[in-house]
């Protein structure tokens, strides 16, 4: 036996900066986190959808913007057969690294005598 205790001396153990990065490269390989989802409430001003866009006048989202009128990109194109300019909506943003989307909406009834 104790020819073969000098043998490994040369050779390359694994160390704790290693094992540290193997372990650290797994959470690389998991799935990104889910976007962020905001709700709003506005009124729809404008549909484009050509460039698949919807301009709202929006209360403030919190942490987010103040209250504004924005464009906003949906996802689902869908989405802009059914609103018209003066729609009471309530709505939901996915931010995304890059931009907002939004990717539901649903209308508010009209209160009576307005």
């Amino acid at each position: 036996m104790s020819q073969w205790m000098g043998y490994f001396d040369g050779l390359a153990r694994p160390r704790g900066g290693i094992i540290l990065a193997i372990l650290l490269g797994g959470f690389a390989c998991q799935p990104p986190a889910p976007p962020e989802t905001i709700s709003g409430r506005g009124v729809v001003q404008k549909v484009v959808k050509a460039d698949l866009r919807v301009v709202v006048t929006h209360e403030e989202l919190p942490g987010l913007m103040r209250a504004r009128t924005s464009g906003f990109t949906v996802r689902d194109p869908a989405l802009l057969e059914h609103m018209v300019p003066g729609d009471r909506i309530r709505f939901t943003l996915e931010k995304t690294e890059q931009t907002l989307y939004l990717v539901a909406v649903e209308k508010e009834e009209r209160e009576l005598g307005r």
